[in-house]
């Protein structure tokens, strides 16, 4: 039988089914996607304490290599935390496996607050560049605009903005060639959370502005 998922009346947490269940805070986010799936299989990354310090703990066990996988991870961790398990995740699916069947995708899971329901929004294949500094000499492809994620702003050309006015910027400030799409290239640090980092990620989507296959976590000093 096909899997599906009809995405409904679920809460702020969901629960990871097993021995020990673990409640897992999904980000809170007013902004509708995808709300059905078929051919599904979750994979969980919870938040766990110990002594005061917070980790991300992964648990993969119901995932299956010829389904679309769904990342269902806890608002309140830092994307410090959560990028090496997306990373592992990745290498994860794209290992060669006779039981792999194409096609599949990953998503990332939320809680529409508007509508009380869960959503979901892509996770194509991404690139995690880790570094200690900004470099701000990297070389980008043309007509790409440097994003910079903090907290509940984002910041382009050294200008903070409102989240909601970045397709009126995009608008009115940049152009490109005819040949060339613009693009966002996200930048963040460690502990920028995966709430607003989520939030970002679901905007660009819903205003279907093009994001670039490479982000970069680094550490504003």
């Amino acid at each position: 039988m096909i899997k599906r998922i009809f995405l409904t009346l679920f809460l702020s947490s969901i629960l990871l089914s097993g021995c020990q269940k673990k409640a897992v805070q999904l980000p809170l986010i007013d902004i509708p996607g995808i709300s059905e799936i078929q051919n599904h299989s979750s994979i969980w990354i919870f938040m766990e304490t110990n002594n005061g310090a917070t980790s991300a703990k992964l648990n993969k066990n119901n995932k299956i290599l010829n389904t679309h996988w769904i990342f269902n991870i806890d608002r309140r961790l830092t994307m410090g935390q959560v990028v090496p398990l997306l990373i592992e995740m990745q290498e994860n699916r794209n290992k060669d496996s006779m039981h792999k069947k194409e096609g599949m995708k990953n998503y990332f899971s939320y809680a529409d607050s508007a509508t009380e329901k869960i959503s979901l929004i892509p996770f194509p294949q991404t690139s995690f560049i880790m570094e200690t500094t900004n470099d701000k000499n990297r070389i980008m492809a043309p007509c790409t605009v440097i994003l910079e994620i903090w907290g509940e702003q984002i910041k382009i050309n050294n200008e903070f903005l409102p989240l909601d006015s970045l397709p009126a910027t995009l608008k009115s400030d940049y152009s490109c060639n005819p040949e060339d799409e613009l693009t966002i290239l996200l930048t963040y640090d460690p502990q920028t959370s995966y709430q607003d980092y989520l939030k970002v990620k679901a905007f660009l989507v819903l205003n279907e502005i093009n994001c670039a296959s490479v982000e970069y976590v680094y550490t504003v000093k």
